[in-house]
């Protein structure tokens, strides 16, 4: 489903996309549309690496604080049911 929505262009960015749509044999709308949606799914990709590295940093991070298991104490004993 395609919502309307309103966007102010200056006069050279409209005859621009005016002209690239002419050429393409689509609308202005259909070039725009077009145009976001690889926009749209580049910064998408982007981020998601970003994303994830934090997440992995995050993961680094934790496991170096990470302690073992169940030792032979006598809390360990109590606290594990050893």
């Amino acid at each position: 489903m395609l919502v309307r929505t309103q966007i102010l262009l200056d006069e050279e960015q409209k005859l621009n996309l005016e002209k690239i749509a002419a050429l393409e044999g689509i609308s202005m709308s259909e070039l725009i549309r077009q145009t976001l949606k690889g926009k749209i799914k580049a910064d998408f990709v982007k981020n998601k690496e970003k994303i994830l590295d934090r997440q992995y940093r995050a993961f680094r991070t934790w496991i170096k604080g990470a302690v073992p298991g169940p030792g032979d104490s006598e809390y360990d004993k109590y606290a594990y049911d050893l």
